[in-house]
């Protein structure tokens, strides 16, 4: 064997490095034979390793031959695998070793970086489909289970209610609440259902919502009245608890009510004191219940649209039933000159409230014209109050709007003169004659239409002279002179918006009168025609009997218009069906002269003027006897 000097020193020290990691030789190894040291052995010749493949010989054949020197075969000896070893200290050494040379022979490569493809929201709920139809188990079971929740839910009431509740479902009740006592709707009735509570309204009627459903404890009550429960199942639908009669217990107060003028019951008046109301029924009864400790000392407000709202007192006898008259709630507007000068009053029917609206300043004259409007919270006042003089030192007429409440005034303008053609609505129709214009002007005479709710103004007409004007409605018709030397003479209408403007007539007209609630008489160069309000067409007539024009007044709910006859020296009062157009004679009088204003729907004002009295009466068309208002100035009327 060769010395170990001879050998390589690098190859002595890795041995060494081996020996001291692996430990002591295996002793199942010591018998086994070494290899031959090649240090030790003769110079041999090489082998050669000759590859025999002929075509058709079959495998592969590997033959070892001698050299040219005639060595003999050597069998190639393979060794035996060492047997396996359990040495884990060993085989982590080795590991160690061969990673460590792998490092240093291999050169360090980046890897690559794991793509993971992920299914999408759709994939996989299609795979999870797909799993779970795909498996019959699953399907119907999934099935059965549900079947098993739902069944309950649906068919058992309480459970359902309570599942429903849960998520927030929630129902509502409704309830028509009626007086004992009257059999009339019961108003400001509580009804009531766990944490939730609302009113009757003025018909009786509440709907309680928000409520659980399942079973619920439904109470009405109302103070001096006893009260109601009513146990109920409330399922999804409203549930309608039907008309429920509430029996008083407490003092109970008996009024009629009637109309001041026709003396006939008005049905639907409202009581209230406190919590206590009532409503009177079609013959004007009403009983109201109060609580017995507080009833003589109580105060009950009534009201009804149209007329004055009043308190009253309890009556010193409880039992007894107290008649009440209600009057107009809008005031009745005269001219007085009671004080030396032309003031403007302001007072209800029946005297009460009676004060100066509007006090003179002495410059006006018995021109002075009011007008209110149909819904009586504002009055027109046409004077000569203010000292505004034209060019030639005259007087000139101002137009203001008074709030009848407050008494407030606003100026709208001066003129040397103003007619009040009327009102619809609240806006205010005038002719003014402009100052300082000359008779040759076509804008001397102006017609305007002025709403007191917006504040806008619209000039309906123009011209030097309007030979006539009627508000019928909505709608103004007027007739421009024929002797105007600057604009044509026309017949025309147009709706007090300033819309649907229209030429009816072209010719000369010389007067135009209006004859009937629809019908207007226009007076030409060379004849009379008739005309029917809202067409477009004039009728060949005879000329008029009466140059004077009728004046109506439409009441504030269009129904009814009114106008006076004069017959002798007596005047009737005539009020016509607008929808009917029947006539019906309301009443008559000496000196009746013309219908000023409506106080209400109903009833009406007229003035009477001659040698025995001046003064304003009211009348109603649902009968009665006229009441006189007060005496007044004899001043224009429109």
């Amino acid at each position: 064997m060769a010395n170990n000097s001879a050998r390589d020193p690098d190859d002595i020290q890795a041995e060494e490095h081996v020996k001291e990691i692996m430990g002591p030789a295996d002793p199942h190894r010591a018998n086994m034979p070494m290899p031959p040291d090649t240090d030790a052995l003769p110079e041999a010749s090489p082998v050669v390793m000759e590859a025999k493949r002929p075509i058709d010989e079959g495998p592969f054949v590997a033959d070892i031959t001698e050299d040219p020197e005639g060595l003999p075969e050597q069998p190639v000896q393979i060794p035996e695998p060492l047997p396996q070893t359990e040495d884990k200290a060993t085989d982590t050494a080795v590991d160690d070793i061969m990673h460590s040379d792998a490092d240093a022979v291999l050169p360090e490569t980046p890897r690559a970086e794991t793509v993971i493809m992920k299914l999408s929201l759709a994939q996989r709920f299609k795979e999870a489909w797909l799993n779970w139809w795909g498996n019959p188990w699953k399907r119907y079971g999934t099935i059965l289970v549900l079947a098993g929740i739902l069944a309950p839910i649906f068919f058992i009431a309480p459970i359902r209610a309570m599942v429903l509740n849960t998520v927030g479902v929630r129902t509502s009740v409704l309830v028509h609440v009626y007086d004992g006592a009257t059999n009339l709707p019961l108003e400001n009735a509580t009804v009531q259902a766990g944490n939730r509570s609302v009113k009757t309204d003025a018909n009786g009627q509440a709907t309680l919502g928000g409520i659980h459903l399942g079973k619920q404890t439904v109470t009405i009550n109302k103070l001096a009245f006893a009260s109601v429960s009513k146990q109920v199942t409330l399922g999804f639908r409203i549930t309608d608890l039907g008309d429920v009669t509430l029996k008083p217990v407490g003092t109970q107060i008996t009024y009629v009510f009637t109309d001041y003028l026709s003396g006939k019951p008005i049905a639907d008046v409202a009581l209230a004191s406190g919590e206590s109301t009532a409503k009177s029924d079609a013959n004007g009864k009403a009983v109201i219940t109060l609580q017995p400790d507080s009833a003589k000392d109580s105060k009950i407000t009534v009201s009804k649209d149209g007329y004055r709202t009043d308190e009253l007192s309890t009556p010193v006898d409880l039992t007894s039933i107290t008649n009440y008259k209600l009057v107009p709630a809008a005031h009745a507007i005269f001219v007085s000159k009671a004080s030396g000068t032309y003031d403007v009053y302001k007072m209800y029917l029946d005297g009460k409230d009676r004060s100066v609206l509007l006090a003179g300043t002495g410059l006006e004259n018995s021109s002075i014209v009011t007008l209110p409007s149909p819904a009586g919270d504002k009055v027109a006042v046409a004077s000569t109050r203010d000292d505004r003089r034209d060019s030639d030192g005259y007087l000139q007429t101002a137009l203001n709007i008074v709030d009848v409440a407050s008494g407030d005034r606003s100026n709208l303008e001066y003129a040397d003169q103003i007619t009040l053609l009327g009102w619809d609505g609240s806006t205010l129709v005038y002719q003014e004659t402009v100052a300082g214009m000359s008779a040759a002007n076509s804008n001397r005479q102006k017609i305007i239409a002025y709403d007191t709710s917006s504040g806008k103004r619209f000039q309906l007409g123009n011209a030097n002279y309007f030979v006539g004007s009627q508000l019928i409605g909505d709608t103004l018709y007027y007739a421009v002179s024929a002797t105007d030397p600057s604009s044509p003479s026309n017949f025309v209408r147009i709706k007090t918006d300033g819309s649907a403007k229209n030429v009816i007539y072209t010719g000369k007209v010389w007067s135009l009168l209006r004859t009937g609630y629809d019908t207007i008489k226009v007076q030409s160069q060379d004849a009379w025609y008739d005309y029917t309000v809202s067409t477009m067409d004039l009728v060949t007539s005879t000329p008029a009997i009466n140059y004077v024009p009728r004046t109506y007044v439409d009441s504030p709910d269009g129904k009814t218009s009114v106008w006076v006859d004069i017959r002798d020296i007596n005047g009737v009062l005539i009020a016509r069906n607008l929808s009917t157009s029947k006539e019906t004679e309301l009443t008559t009088q000496k000196d009746m002269q013309v219908p000023l204003y409506w106080l209400n729907d109903s009833t009406v004002v007229y003035r009477v003027s001659g040698a025995s009295e001046v003064a304003d009466y009211a009348a109603s068309i649902a009968g009665g006897n006229p009441q006189k208002i007060a005496d007044v100035s004899s001043t224009y009327t429109r």
